[in-house]
């Protein structure tokens, strides 16, 4: 990869931009500039949760598309709440700490380490974090473009797929039946047993 930018009057530099986000100013003009949309809902401003969508989306291997995005909530919380998740799921920085439990069977307390999250308590703050996120996560990777054909070829292998399994049209067979068919080879025994009898005589197509 070539080490070469261009600095802001245009020219060719080697020294690398930086492309932290360090404010709010610097998060919203990123949400702008990329597209990123918030679509928070009456009830949820009301609960204190922002939801923001991202204008790309998730591309899975049936041809469906999800949009991703993204919730900030009063508790400090940032969460993944894109469609294609099962759940929630917090991308808020994690830290490691000791916990002690209680152990009934042998009556004593046990430590053991696990990870937690980093609560972020200024809105300001969050907003930084997830553009930060997204430009890291999001952007930072390759992009690919599906025009509608390809999705809807997609949709159809994926439906054939589907159907040819659970739909009878494919016969389950365990791995020793299958290296026993292979040994056999019955395709090839049956290659010179092609015949075709024409009045009463019989000719072979092999």
């Amino acid at each position: 990869m070539s080490n070469r930018y261009l600095d802001e009057a245009g020219k060719i530099t080697s020294k690398q931009i930086d492309t932290t986000i360090k404010d709010r100013t610097d998060a919203l003009g990123f949400f702008k500039l990329m597209g990123i949309k918030e679509i928070t809902t009456s009830r949820q401003k009301k609960n204190g949760t922002t939801v923001y969508e991202l204008p790309i989306s998730k591309l899975s291997y049936t041809g469906n598309t999800y949009k991703y995005k993204y919730a900030i909530y009063d508790s400090g919380y940032l969460r993944d709440v894109s469609d294609h998740c099962s759940s929630p799921w917090y991308i808020n920085k994690r830290y490691e700490t000791n916990e002690m439990y209680w152990n009934s069977y042998y009556k004593k307390y046990t430590k053991y380490r696990t990870s937690k999250p980093a609560f972020i308590g200024n809105f300001d703050d969050q907003l930084v974090y997830l553009a930060n996120y997204i430009l890291k996560n999001r952007y930072r990777n390759k992009l690919y473009s599906c025009c509608d054909w390809n999705i809807e070829q997609i949709k159809e292998c994926s439906d054939f797929r589907y159907k040819a399994r659970w739909d009878g049209d494919t016969v389950t067979i365990s791995r020793q039946e299958f290296i026993d068919l292979q040994k056999a080879n019955p395709l090839a025994k049956t290659k010179d047993d092609i015949q075709v009898i024409i009045n009463g005589t019989r000719y072979n197509l092999s």
